[in-house]
């Protein structure tokens, strides 16, 4: 049973290539669910998962099943593979209800069982009766060889009837199909072409499992000539070339006394249990991996099809996705801002650099300060700016809602299917009267000045500190010789003093109150964006007027947050989920690998039929 190297190197890529197919399939899998696709129920999941991975997760290793139809004598061809009696033979049909494995010493230390074979309830065995004891419809009884002769890669199943009228024991015999590498299929005079028993060998044949056929119970010599003609039927209806083939005679004393002779009928056959040992574990392996591989890889209905739809659902929410970011776009002019919200956030940061003399002064003269900047031109009431402004960013915000509705609309009305299936629930009446609801509530509850704008103001101001370090101790200084009118003077020590009357809201065209909001990208963006004002005259100009744009892209994502929460967000998550899915890493990976062993598996050469030149007489 030793491998050469090259075979063991040769096993060990085309495992390590199922492992990584398997791994990327799981996560995009997964991230297609959390996308609201559904998992797919096809049979290559079960083929890869199942049958697949487990196996190439560990040293090879092979499985072989016997099967066959009811009282075929499988237990009794069973007990003659391990050499002792591991499972009960009994002469009743569909005695058998559990199938029974025999495993090497060590094994179930060495691996894990329940990998090993998926989807069974797995007991160990305690007597010769667990095979026909009631228990759980998915059980299997396992136990280690108490002899310690069988090969530590070799793995024995003996399986419940493939034809019995039990509806379960099919199920069992099927899901030991896709576990085996190896199957011994018992054959008889009367069962040869049962079409219950094609059924199950056609599988295995699909799958390209090794098969070993017996014909049991024969009169020997006498039906040498039809054994070979019932191998021959055998094959053609069920596509398999048994790689050995053997005729055992009726005999119930040789067969309860663990001596049955098995006869050859094909040239390299000797005996199953030495023949079993000669196999080329990484061979037959690679072959069973191939059998398998070959149904997941399906082009119609196994991976490179799952891809494909995969692939096909991704194509239509980019294309989706792209004429959101086309179509539906707004611009908001905000109103003018109340100037001395500005100033006060400047002030607040320049608190700390003020000297005790300052103190002292602005702590006597604050009232009066605040009496002198009423009487400064163009200038209004704080509390009176501040309402003008809500009002007028009220009215301008709800505009620009209304404008991305219609715009919904209008995608809605000429989409692809995947963009109308989007957008229909999210267009709804309710839908839209609770978007505009909360815009009203959010606005309402929402300081003119948050924690996240002051935090915006400190660290532009402490850059600019750090790059006009003379400018901001001249400011500092005439902070302090001017206490008297600190509040209103604030800003015009920055060279703007005139920011209230408007020149400087105009930068290149543009005005610092507009707004561009995209729904596709979820955000909010001033004209220009930070720096816009560099242009203007001197950086504390530009300055100030980064500060204002600051300001609106803060209002501006109040309506930002409002169309991702209440309005798409949750359509366009899915929207993007999906539009990435075929653009990850995992798409990638899973495309690439699943194409080179589709490949891998067209250059293959199919094994020399043996049994063939046998059934003809070789």
């Amino acid at each position: 049973m030793a491998m050469g190297t090259d075979e063991a190197m040769d096993y060990a890529t085309w495992s390590r290539r199922v492992i990584d197919l398997a791994e990327a399939l799981s996560r995009l899998t997964a991230r297609a669910e959390a996308a609201g696709l559904p998992a797919p129920q096809a049979a290559w999941r079960a083929n890869l998962y199942q049958k697949l991975v487990p196996q190439a997760s560990d040293a090879p290793y092979l499985i072989v099943a016997v099967a066959g139809g009811a009282n075929m004598g499988k237990s009794t061809v069973f007990n003659h593979l391990v050499g002792h009696p591991a499972s009960r033979v009994h002469h009743n049909a569909a005695e058998t209800k559990h199938p029974v494995a025999l495993l090497p010493r060590g094994f179930a230390d060495r691996h894990d069982l329940a990998k090993v074979f998926p989807g069974f309830s797995l007991q160990p065995w305690t007597s010769e009766d667990d095979a026909v004891a009631e228990g759980r419809h998915d059980g299997l009884i396992w136990r280690e060889d108490p002899s310690g002769a069988q090969p530590a890669n070799l793995v024995l199943l003996d399986t419940p009837d493939v034809d019995a009228a039990l509806p379960n024991n099919w199920k069992l015999a099927e899901a030991i199909t896709h576990s085996a590498d190896v199957v011994v299929a018992l054959l008889t005079q009367q069962k040869y072409n049962d079409e219950k028993i094609r059924r199950f060998f056609r599988i295995a044949a699909d799958a390209d499992k090794t098969v070993l056929a017996v014909v049991n119970m024969v009169e020997w010599p006498d039906d040498r000539d039809h054994c070979r003609g019932w191998l021959t039927t055998f094959a053609r209806g069920t596509g398999a070339n048994p790689l050995h083939a053997y005729a055992v005679p009726r005999d119930r004393a040789a067969a309860r006394d663990g001596r049955l002779p098995f006869h050859p009928l094909s040239p390299l056959a000797t005996d199953p249990r030495a023949d079993l040992a000669e196999l080329h574990f990484a061979d037959i392996k690679i072959r069973s991996l191939r059998g398998a591989l070959r149904q997941a890889l399906d082009p119609d209905e196994g991976i490179p099809a799952h891809l494909r739809d995969l692939e096909r659902q991704s194509d239509e929410n980019r294309q989706a996705r792209a004429v959101i970011h086309q179509k539906v776009q707004v611009k908001v002019d905000l109103p003018r801002p109340p100037g001395h919200v500005v100033a006060e956030e400047i002030w607040r940061w320049l608190e700390p650099r003020r000297t005790w003399f300052d103190r002292k002064v602005h702590g006597a003269y604050g009232a009066l300060g605040r009496a002198v900047a009423r009487w400064l031109p163009g200038a209004v009431e704080p509390a009176e700016d501040e309402a003008r402004f809500l009002a007028e960013e009220k009215t301008q915000l709800s505009r620009a809602l209304e404008t991305i509705y219609n715009d919904l609309e209008a995608v809605h009305r000429v989409g692809a299917p995947a963009l109308r299936r989007e957008l229909q629930p999210l267009i709804a009446g309710d839908q839209r009267r609770r978007a505009f609801e909360e815009l009203q509530a959010r606005l309402d509850a929402a300081p003119l000045a948050t924690e996240s704008y002051r935090r915006a103001i400190a660290e532009r101001l402490e850059t600019f500190e750090a790059e006009h370090p003379r400018m901001m101790r001249a400011i500092e200084w005439g902070l302090v010789a001017t206490a008297v009118a600190r509040p209103a003077l604030t800003i015009g020590m920055f060279g703007a003093a005139d920011v209230a009357s408007g020149p400087l809201f105009q930068a290149g065209g543009h005005a610092i109150g507009q707004v561009f909001f995209d729904v596709a990208a979820g955000s909010a963006l001033t004209a220009g964006g930070e720096g816009a004002f560099a242009r203007l005259a001197g950086p504390a100009r530009a300055l100030i007027g980064d500060l204002f744009a600051a300001f609106y892209r803060e209002r501006a994502e109040l309506l930002a947050r409002v169309v991702d929460d209440c309005v798409v967000g949750r359509h366009l998550d899915r929207i993007e989920r999906l539009a990435a899915l075929g653009e990850s890493p995992d798409f990638q990976t899973a495309y690439k690998l699943a194409a080179e062993l589709s490949r891998e598996l067209d250059a293959l050469e199919e094994p020399p039929p043996v049994a063939a030149a046998a059934a003809r007489g070789g």
